[in-house]
C-alpha cells in the first residue's frame, strides 16, 4: 500500500470561501482498496445525495427574480349604465357603455426594491449551498482522519501483537530450560490472547470507519478502503495573528453578512411600498340614445396622510440592526474558538513532539534491554510486560494526539474558510 503524509494541501472554492485539507505531496498512484483525500472529497461533492435538493432551491430563487421583476398588469374594464330601468332608461335604448384600458404607475421604486431583495434571498440560498458543501467536506475529511487514525491503530496491535509473541516464546525457552516456571508462560499465553483481540477489534474499527467514509457519497456494506496517508508528521502551524486575520472571511461571518444585505433590501421594499402609487385609465364611451362617442379619461391616488408602510418598514429595519448585533456576538464567539482550538493546536504539537524524540525512544531502549535481560533471568516476566505496555501506551498517545492535532486542525480551518499554512508553502514555492 502506498503511503504520504498529511502536510500538503487540497484547496476547495465554495463561493468565494477557500477550504484547504492538508494532504501530501506526490504521486497518487494507489491500488483498488487505497482511497486518498482528494478521491474521497471528489467522489463526495459527486454523490453525496444531501446536495441534490439545491439546484431546484436555485431555480426557485431565480423565478422567484423574475417574478419581482413583473409590473403591475394592464386592467380592461367594461360599464354599461342605465340599463333595465324606467322610462327613458328601459330596455338599452338609453344605455352608456365605458370600455377603459387602466395602468398602475408604480413611484416609489418598488420594482427595483422587490427584485433587489429576490436577489438577496437567492444570494442567501447559495450562500447555504456553499456552507453545505462546506460542512460536508469537512465531515468527509473526519471520516478520512477517522480512517487513517484506525489504520495506524491496527498497525499498533500488530505490532503488540508480535511483542506478546516474542516475549511468550522467550518465556517458554525459559521453562523449557527450567529457569521458569510454566506459570510465566501461562501469563504471557494471556497476554498475547488479549494481544489478539485488540487486533481484531481494531480492525472492526478499521471497517466501521472504512463504512462510514463510504457512506458520504451513498456506498453501503463493507467496503474495505484503506488510506493512502498517515497522520505523522504533523504539518507547519501558522502564528495565531494569521487566523484572526482571516476571520472575517469566516462562513459563519459571511452568512450573517448575508442575512443582513437581505434584510436592508427588505427594509428598502418595505419603504418603497409605503409610497403612493398613481393609477392612470383611458377609455372610451359610447351613448346608445344619441349614438355619441367620447373618451374617457381617469386618474386616481391615495391620500396617504402618513406612510401606511411604517410598522413593516420599522420591523426591518430592526431586523438589519438585530442581525448586525448578533454578527458581532458571533464574532467575539468564533475568536474565542479559533484562539482555544489554536492554542490546544500547540500543546498537542509540543506533545507529540517530546514523546518522539525523549519519551519513544527511551521507551524502546528500556524494552530492550528488558527482554535481553529477561531472558537472561535478570528480570521477571512483570517486568517485560510493563516495558512493552509502556512502549505501546506512548505509540498509542501519539497516535490520539495526531489525530485530534489534525481534526482540531481541520475544524479550525472549517471555522476560518482558509488555511494560511498552504497559502504560505504556496507562496514559498513560488518564490
Amino acid at each position: 500500500m502506498h503511503h504520504r503524509t498529511l502536510c500538503g494541501g487540497l484547496a476547495v472554492v465554495l463561493g468565494g470561501l477557500v477550504l484547504v485539507w492538508p494532504l501530501a505531496t506526490g504521486a497518487d498512484t494507489i491500488d483498488l482498496k487505497s482511497v486518498n483525500l482528494t478521491t474521497v472529497l471528489s467522489r463526495v461533492l459527486e454523490r453525496n445525495p444531501g446536495l441534490d435538493e439545491y439546484p431546484y432551491r436555485f431555480r426557485a430563487a431565480d423565478a422567484a427574480v423574475v417574478q419581482a421583476g413583473i409590473r403591475p398588469s394592464t386592467e380592461v374594464s367594461l360599464e354599461v349604465e342605465n340599463i333595465a330601468g324606467s322610462g327613458q332608461w328601459a330596455g338599452t335604448d338609453g344605455a352608456e357603455v365605458t370600455l377603459a384600458l387602466s395602468q398602475t404607475v408604480e413611484l416609489g421604486g418598488q420594482r427595483d426594491a422587490r427584485m433587489e431583495s429576490a436577489r438577496r434571498a437567492g444570494e442567501v440560498s447559495r450562500l447555504d449551498y456553499d456552507l453545505a458543501r462546506l460542512d460536508l467536506l469537512g465531515e468527509a475529511n473526519r471520516r478520512y482522519l477517522a480512517l487513517v487514525a484506525a489504520e495506524r491503530r491496527v498497525t499498533l496491535a500488530e505490532k503488540a501483537l508480535g511483542l506478546a509473541g516474542d516475549a511468550e516464546q522467550a518465556a517458554q525457552r525459559r521453562v523449557a530450560a527450567g529457569a521458569a516456571p510454566s506459570s510465566e508462560r501461562r501469563r504471557l499465553v494471556l497476554s498475547r490472547q488479549a494481544a489478539e483481540r485488540d487486533l481484531e477489534r481494531s480492525r472492526m474499527d478499521r471497517r466501521s470507519a472504512s463504512q462510514r467514509l463510504a457512506a458520504l457519497w451513498g456506498e453501503t456494506g463493507e467496503q474495505g478502503l484503506r488510506a493512502a496517508e498517515e497522520l505523522l508528521p504533523l504539518p507547519d502551524l501558522p502564528g495565531l495573528e494569521q487566523w484572526r486575520g482571516r476571520l472575517d472571511q469566516a462562513p459563519r461571518l459571511r452568512e450573517f453578512a448575508s442575512l443582513a444585505r437581505l434584510a436592508e433590501a427588505r427594509a428598502r421594499l418595505a419603504q418603497a411600498n409605503g409610497s403612493r402609487d398613481v393609477r392612470f385609465s383611458v377609455g372610451a364611451r359610447h351613448d346608445e340614445s344619441s349614438g355619441d362617442q367620447a373618451a374617457v379619461l381617469g386618474f386616481s391616488m391615495p391620500l396617504n396622510l402618513s406612510n401606511p408602510n411604517r410598522g413593516n418598514e420599522a420591523r426591518r429595519l430592526a431586523e438589519v440592526d438585530l442581525l448586525e448585533a448578533r454578527r458581532s456576538a458571533a464574532r467575539i464567539e468564533l475568536l474565542s474558538l479559533v484562539e482555544g482550538l489554536y492554542l490546544d493546536l500547540q500543546q498537542r504539537r509540543t506533545e507529540v513532539r517530546s514523546i518522539l524524540e525523549q519519551s519513544l525512544p527511551e521507551a524502546r531502549r528500556l524494552y530492550e534491554e528488558v527482554q535481553a535481560g529477561y531472558r537472561r533471568g535478570r528480570y521477571s516476566v512483570l517486568d517485560l510486560i510493563d516495558a512493552a505496555h509502556s512502549r505501546l501506551a506512548l505509540e498509542r498517545r501519539v497516535t490520539d494526539l495526531a489525530e485530534g492535532f489534525h481534526q482540531q486542525r481541520n475544524e479550525l480551518e472549517r471555522l476560518t474558510g482558509t488555511s494560511l499554512a498552504a497559502e504560505a508553502r504556496a507562496q514559498g514555492d513560488s518564490q
